[in-house]
């Protein structure tokens, strides 16, 4: 027998009877009647949340090493995103009260692997993935098309965040084409990413806040050329070395969604990734990857054949487009080909 519940139910009749003046049975009747409605409740979340989609475990569970892994298995030459992005994550993620929203922005050439982690961590956060309704994506050139309309975009984006985080506290936003984005635009987010413990009762602490941007891609290249050429391991790179490059050349680009902007002056992104340019031995890796998914062969002759289709600037060494037009290409070459 549970004398705890009983002695709980005790105290709060006694309680009824004291304030309200009600007599024991009256009392207990409410306490039971009160309880039995909460019971029933939760059981009918428990029996509905193993059937649809809650803002609650097992629906909204980061597996870490799972994540490390897809990485070690599935992303190529980017030794600082596996650094940093897992930890931050996991770090966030284990937080029960966490002061602030996690921010990250990632930075690099179009093909480096931004979207591609952005995906990989969408899945390993959500079970259902791309399809759950705690993710959220925001396109540039698909949301936020017209300068001239910057005042409606961020109301609107105003009023969808606080939807969804009232709707679940872990939700996770992305915001990719951040450099198509109209100046201004993000600096609506600011109330959300900063340290308020809740805005008008809601609490966005445990939210994610993730921006996918071409931005610092020239000088983060910049900065791998020179190692490259001074003789340098790339994995010698570190983030203290291009931290301050992506911060100045994002708050300082001619436009884009950082420009100038509040978010970036009040140091609100907790940790800026960069993603370094792609060697021909990496585009290498994607085209075996993209060849044994197809169940296609993968010997150096083929592998050398698909990756010689892309671009290279320094000839021979960085893809102007990285791993984005593998699957193009191995299309192109058709399956009897190989």
């Amino acid at each position: 027998m549970n004398y705890s519940f009983i002695y709980l139910c005790l105290i709060l009749i006694n309680l009824l009877a004291f304030n309200y003046g009600l007599d024991p049975i009256s009392a207990g009747t409410y306490v039971l009647g009160a309880l039995g409605i909460s019971a029933g409740l939760a059981g009918y979340k428990f029996v509905k949340c193993k059937y649809e989609e809650c803002c609650d475990r097992p629906w909204i569970d980061l597996k870490s090493s799972d994540l490390e892994d897809d990485f070690r298995k599935n992303l190529f030459g980017q030794h600082l995103v596996q650094n940093i992005v897992p930890k931050a994550l996991q770090r966030h993620v284990l937080k029960t009260d966490p002061k602030k929203a996690l921010v990250m922005s990632f930075h690099g050439w179009t093909g480096s692997g931004k979207n591609h982690v952005s995906q990989m961590i969408v899945k390993h956060l959500f079970q259902k993935g791309a399809e759950s309704q705690f993710h959220h994506l925001y396109i540039g050139t698909r949301d936020f098309p017209h300068e001239e309309e910057v005042n409606k975009y961020r109301a609107q984006m105003r009023k969808e965040i606080e939807e969804a985080t009232k709707k679940c506290d872990r939700s996770l936003f992305i915001f990719d084409e951040v450099d198509k984005i109209p100046p201004g635009v993000l600096d609506a987010l600011k109330p959300y990413i900063d340290y308020h413990e809740n805005l008008h009762g809601v609490d966005y602490r445990k939210n994610i806040f993730i921006f996918l941007s071409n931005t610092g891609g020239n000088n983060i290249t910049r900065i791998a050329l020179k190692f490259w050429s001074d003789g340098k391991n790339r994995e010698d790179i570190n983030l203290k070395d291009m931290e301050h490059i992506i911060t100045g050349g994002a708050y300082n680009e001619p436009a884009g969604g950082f420009r100038h902007s509040e978010i970036v002056r009040s140091a609100l992104i907790d940790v800026y990734v960069p993603f370094l340019p792609l060697e021909k031995k990496h585009v290498k890796m994607c085209a075996a990857s993209e060849l044994r998914k197809r169940g296609l062969k993968t010997d150096l002759t083929t592998v050398n054949r698909v990756a010689d289709q892309l671009l290279y600037e320094p000839p021979e060494l960085y893809s102007k487009f990285g791993c984005k037009k593998i699957t193009q290409k191995v299309d192109l070459f058709g399956y009897e080909e190989f």
